[in-house]
């Protein structure tokens, strides 16, 4: 039996070699040698079903990875957080119409100045895994000193499992038992009382004659209905006889306030002539005040000319004879 050749068994591991190589370099290539930004995120609440490698998204796009998880005590309060590093893909965010830089230390200060959070969100219900979901919401909450070695805090938001927790913590269960259970006193006591008992053991003649009452009811409300709807029928038609009225009214005042007006614009006129007559015969410079105080002059110098000659003739008749 010929034993293989150990140049072409060498020759054939040397082209796997450089298959998977050319493999990786092609589809993981860019993944591998991309540059990434490291940030961290303490979550106070159980991180069950997070692993390192699970992903860290942006409204469901893949933007990093978990690359670490450990427990943190703080002395001060012996109180427990998780400290959880993330690893973020800058080349996977781009930004246009804004000053936000698309890579660099910068970008994820910058984001969270805006107001990004980190939050704990079920990847499968299957497996209950989870992941980081980053997301721009209110009320993060930073823990100072958490010891994140200079890199970026991302402030993390509670779960929704654990927000409707916290809400239910804060409802007293012992006062919502305490005051249910006495209304359920109160009903009872009332329930036990003779009265009710009695009022249950007569409660279907009670019945019985509110039937007959609604009954009773129905049919006078139908008689009156009837009486009613004749009334209302001569009230309309009175009504309608005396809107004629009204109307034939109106009319005959619209034609007497027609002619009244026109009698009225006729006397308004002949009282401005009447009136521009006497203004110019009133008018100191007028020519019929001119005329009259001419006439008026005339008289009073003929007056007085009678006058002188009245007086000449007393003294002297004979001057009736001789003349001047």
């Amino acid at each position: 039996m010929k034993r293989p050749s150990p140049t072409a068994i060498g020759a054939f591991v040397l082209g796997a070699l450089l298959l998977i190589a050319a493999a990786v370099a092609f589809f993981g290539g860019s993944a591998l040698w991309a540059q990434r930004l490291q940030a961290v995120s303490f979550f106070d609440s159980s991180v069950a079903g997070l692993q390192i490698g699970a992903p860290v998204t942006f409204r469901g796009v893949r933007v990093g990875s978990v690359e670490s998880m450990g427990v943190h005590v703080n002395p001060q309060t012996q109180s427990f957080i998780i400290r959880v590093g993330m690893d973020i893909v800058p080349g996977t965010v781009a930004t246009f119409g804004s000053d936000l830089p698309d890579e660099g230390d910068d970008l994820i200060p910058t984001l969270v100045a805006k107001g990004m959070t980190a939050k704990l969100v079920m990847q499968s219900f299957v497996t209950g895994q989870l992941m980081v979901e980053l997301d721009f919401r209110e009320n993060g909450r930073v823990v100072e000193g958490g010891g994140g070695d200079g890199k970026p805090q991302i402030p993390t938001v509670p779960t929704d499992l654990e927000a409707i927790t916290q809400q239910l913590e804060r409802v007293k269960l012992d006062e919502t038992i305490a005051s249910f259970q006495k209304t359920l006193d109160a009903v009872t006591g009332v329930l036990s009382q003779p009265e009710f008992k009695q009022t249950i053991v007569e409660l279907p003649a009670l019945l019985v004659q509110l039937r007959q009452t609604l009954a009773t009811v129905e049919t006078e409300v139908t008689a009156l209905s009837g009486s009613a709807r004749g009334g209302i029928d001569k009230s309309m038609a009175s009504m309608d006889q005396t809107m004629a009225s009204l109307r034939s009214l109106s009319a005959a005042l619209e034609k007497e306030v027609t002619a009244t007006g026109a009698a009225a614009r006729v006397t308004m006129g002949r009282a401005d002539t009447a009136l521009d007559g006497a203004n110019a015969l009133l008018d100191p410079r007028g020519r019929t005040a001119v005329q009259i105080q001419r006439a008026v002059d005339d008289l009073a110098t003929t007056a007085a000319r009678l006058r002188s000659l009245s007086e000449r003739i007393d003294r002297d008749p004979s001057t009736l004879v001789r003349g001047r």
